[in-house]
């Protein structure tokens, strides 16, 4: 048997060398610098931000407009009648018609001048409109106006001009007035008043100011300043005068000034005076229905159509002529090219036309 005493010696020894051992470890790990974490380390916490998000406005609701030609979506017919409305019933009685035929919801626009008109034309509220030759040319330059029906005016479809003169003043004559017919060639019969005084109208007449000085342009023909005398009785005064212009020009195909009962009255020897030195064809187009071009093709046919079938008998031609203000004897289908002959007239004077049509009402 051991001693008791060894055994505790023993024990006494192993725990001092574990107390040894323990101290000499932290000793080593005191020596160590201590661990930095570096930026590849992941945090232990991560602090997560959720930003505020602004509420989506809602869309506003658009109304949807009923097809054209219902009911909240009417096809407009625009008209032009100046301070006085008194055809105003005229207009509702054709649009109304026209509706009926057609099956079309129809509203009458009417407006006081063509300025107010051409504005609602280019915004696209009217889609059918009626227009003199300058004002076709105007819109349809901006793209706002497709002719669809043109006129019958006085016989015509087209009008044209005529130059005349007094007897005396020795030019030749390019026109027979027993067969109404033009001959020989228009520089000949122009250029021969090269040098002398016009008599016009006005300065603002197409047929009596604006397509002469383009056909004398045309033509390379300079005249002296011209006399303008506001009617075309008077240019046939002036040139049974003599002394005051040395031709005049006036209106043709649609009637003639010296026929009219003030000259046949008052100045009868003038049929004997007076006589036609060249007259034009129809240069002229006379008021006219258009599309805009944001009608559909189909609406406008349908439309078109009841106008012409409207014409054909004469209760529809009166209804027609009281809604324009304006004698009409027929209607018929025509395209743009049907203005080509007023626009090679016009195109030496290179006008302005926004300033001539919406200082006046140029016809």
């Amino acid at each position: 048997m051991k001693p008791f005493i060894f055994q505790k010696s023993r024990s006494w020894q192993l725990w001092l060398a574990m107390v040894i051992l323990l101290v000499l470890l932290s000793a080593c790990s005191a020596d160590q610098p201590p661990t930095i974490p570096t930026s590849t380390d992941t945090p232990t916490h991560k602090s997560t931000i959720t930003p505020t998000r602004s509420a989506t406005p809602r869309p506003t609701a658009t109304p949807t407009l009923p097809p054209l030609g219902e009911t909240g979506n009417p096809v407009t017919m625009g008209f032009v009648l100046g301070q006085d409305n008194s055809a105003s019933n005229a207009v509702e009685d054709l649009v109304d018609v026209l509706s009926q035929d057609t099956g079309y919801v129809m509203e009458a626009l009417l407006y006081p001048d063509f300025e107010s008109l051409s504005r609602d034309i280019a915004n696209g509220s009217v889609h059918l409109f009626w227009l003199f030759p300058l004002e076709y040319l105007y819109l349809n330059e901006q793209g706002y106006a497709d002719v669809e029906l043109m006129t019958n005016h006085q016989g015509v479809f087209s009008y044209g001009i005529q130059f005349i003169a007094n007897i005396h003043s020795g030019f030749t004559l390019f026109f027979n007035p027993e067969t109404g017919e033009t001959y020989g060639d228009i520089l000949d019969a122009l250029q021969q008043l090269s040098g002398t005084r016009p008599c016009f109208i006005n300065p603002h007449s197409v047929s009596g100011y604006f397509i002469p000085l383009g056909l004398l342009a045309n033509t390379s023909t300079p005249t002296l300043e011209p006399v303008f005398t506001y009617h075309y009785n008077a240019i046939i005064r002036a040139l049974y005068i003599h002394g005051i212009c040395d031709f005049g020009v006036t209106y043709a195909l649609t009637g003639n000034p010296l026929t009219s009962s003030d000259i046949l009255q008052n100045l009868p020897d003038a049929q004997n005076q007076i006589y036609t030195i060249w007259q034009s064809e129809g240069l002229i187009p006379n008021l006219s229905l258009s599309a805009a071009p944001n009608l559909p093709v189909f609406i406008r046919f349908r439309i078109t159509e009841a106008l012409l079938r409207m014409a054909e008998g004469t209760e529809g031609l009166g209804q027609i002529s009281a809604a324009l203000v304006y004698q009409v004897e027929a209607l018929q289908s025509v395209e743009d090219h049907f203005y080509n002959p007023l626009r090679s007239a016009l195109q030496p004077l290179e006008l302005d036309l926004p300033t001539i049509i919406f200082e006046s009402s140029p016809q």
